[in-house]
């Protein structure tokens, strides 16, 4: 009997870590067709009794989520993935901590991680920069004004009115870079151009951040 032929294609997952729901996507690397795709709710939203304009989201949900739509893509398409492309929601920020920002655990159906050492998301919704709090930050050198919600206004919201929140975590980034920098083993976070205009204090034309703020 003739062997079967083994199939040759490779495929490029695509992950989107949207603001209210996990989208993932196969493509056929040569044929950039559709082969398989899932989606799945975070249910992701904090109750933030504290402030009433805060807008924050639970990571380990987020996570949770990517996690189901992974569960239903085909095994053997997976492990001859070649690339992975993650988009997500802009502006907004996480905090974690270098080394022990996720726990890793491995199983029959393959590896997966859970955050460890992370803040809640401060999302592109989150409303505690009003107007006099933003007029009273440093003017950006961008071509984009800094906004409530935007991850430098939220940064320098928390460092005026709760600091010692900082002192835990070591890095921050949006919810893509935190996901990419633990698929990665990243120590640091690194952000495209994109989500760093996101956030404010950041120069596209010479792509560096503002620094003397």
């Amino acid at each position: 009997m003739a062997a079967l032929p083994v199939s040759s294609a490779k495929f490029v997952l695509g992950l989107d870590l949207g603001t209210t729901s996990i989208k993932v996507v196969l493509l056929d690397s040569q044929s950039r067709t559709v082969v398989n795709s899932s989606s799945f709710p975070t249910n992701s939203e904090i109750n933030n009794e504290k402030y009433e304009h805060a807008r924050e989201q639970d990571p380990a949900r987020i996570i949770g989520a990517v996690d189901q739509c992974m569960d239903v893509l085909p095994t053997e398409k997976l492990r001859d993935v070649i690339c992975i492309g993650v988009s997500g929601q802009m502006h907004g920020v996480i905090f974690w901590k270098t080394k022990t920002g996720c726990e890793w655990s491995s199983s029959d159906a393959g590896h997966t991680f859970r955050p460890r050492d992370v803040s809640q998301m401060i999302t592109w919704q989150d409303g505690r920069c009003g107007s006099d709090f933003l007029s009273s930050l440093p003017k950006p050198e961008s071509h984009l004004n800094v906004s409530t919600g935007y991850g430098c206004a939220s940064i320098f919201w928390y460092t005026r009115h709760r600091p010692e929140f900082l002192w835990e975590f070591s890095v921050s980034g949006t919810i893509q870079d935190y996901v990419v920098s633990m698929l990665c083993g990243l120590e640091g976070c690194i952000m495209t151009a994109q989500n760093a205009a996101s956030w404010g204090y950041f120069n596209t034309a010479c792509s560096q951040w503002n620094t003397d703020v």
